[in-house]
């Protein structure tokens, strides 16, 4: 809901959703979310469209321990970890964040972002089955 106000007209989002947003930006003076690059837009517009739905998916196979998970899991962790390298480099070598102290939070704000992903790749990657031979479907 944060970070979709980037590209969703403004009358969809919640006033609470944007006074949350105005909160964000001003405390942890995150520079992605009030000037909004092109290529960020582009990294949202891809959360909404695949992530999104690919999450409701994941979640469907790992409550029901579905193996076939494993590669989709393993393209949805490496892909989101992979948008989260830029986004991470901008905010560490932005001029546009006041003090090294709010450039450390807004780094470990966004963190868990690339670590959470990343981990669903490799523990899926380290087994061809990853809920076992009782998990259902194909490995």
């Amino acid at each position: 809901m944060m970070d979709s106000q980037a590209i969703l007209p403004s009358w969809v989002v919640p006033g609470f959703a944007k006074a949350l947003l105005k909160f964000h930006v001003d405390t942890n003076h995150d520079p992605l979310m009030a000037q909004q690059p092109v290529w960020f837009k582009a990294f949202i517009l891809f959360e909404l469209v695949v992530q999104l739905p690919f999450f409701v998916v994941g979640l469907y196979a790992f409550y029901k321990q579905c193996n076939w998970i494993r590669i989709p899991g393993i393209a949805y962790g490496v892909h989101t970890a992979t948008t989260l390298i830029p986004v991470l480099a901008e905010i560490l070598y932005t001029e546009d964040i006041p003090s090294g102290g709010a450039r450390l939070k807004l780094f470990l704000i966004y963190l868990p972002y690339l670590a959470i992903p990343l981990m669903i790749a490799v523990l899926l990657a380290m087994e061809e089955k990853p809920f076992g031979k009782k998990g259902v479907g194909g490995g």
